[in-house]
């Protein structure tokens, strides 16, 4: 058990000070140990895969503000169950918000307001629109595969001809990158 913390601890160190293959590495180590864990708390597999990419971007963000820590997997672990109850607890407030609104407000909405989410949308559509082209069209692929036809990391490692793994990692440096740009 004591080489598993080593090798933990020697990641942590090299992501801290900004090591991308470092953090490659962490994330590909411990990416279905925490799709795991996530799913005991939610059935939303969607929202765990949100949670541990929001996790691994945060980390990656704030990497140089970082404290050591005695256990790499515990944190992990920790934090992704902190991301699942905090977005959990903000969904039902975003709810209960909503609903009180509806309460107040009429069901129709004002031309003004529509044409304002229209344009919003079609701002929202550029952006993407132009996100996408900065993509590799193995990125694109990837994306399309996994959002567009709903397929799974082993549907998608195999109709690519890829590593799981690296379907995973793949993946999530679009969806990175897309939210950098957007």
């Amino acid at each position: 058990m004591q080489s598993v913390k080593t090798i933990d601890s020697i990641l942590w160190t090299k992501v801290k000070l900004g090591d991308l293959d470092a953090f490659n590495q962490l994330y590909d180590r411990y990416i279905d140990a925490l799709y795991e864990f996530g799913i005991q708390h939610t059935n939303d597999t969607d929202y765990v895969k949100d949670c541990i990419h929001d996790l691994f971007l945060d980390i990656y963000k704030y990497r140089k503000k970082l404290s050591d820590v005695d256990n790499v997997k515990y944190y992990l672990f920790k934090s992704l169950k902190r991301k699942i109850n905090r977005k959990f607890k903000s969904k039902l407030s975003l709810f209960s918000t909503e609903e009180k609104k509806n309460e107040i407000r009429s069901e129709y909405k004002s031309i003004e307001e529509i044409i304002i989410q229209s344009e919003n949308s079609l701002e929202i559509e550029a952006k993407l629109s132009i996100a996408l082209t900065s993509l590799s069209s193995r990125q694109r692929k990837g994306l399309s595969l996994k959002f567009d036809e709903k397929k799974s990391y082993e549907e998608i490692s195999a109709i690519m001809g890829i590593s799981i793994e690296s379907v995973r990692t793949l993946i999530y440096r679009a969806v990175k990158k897309l939210r950098n740009e957007i």
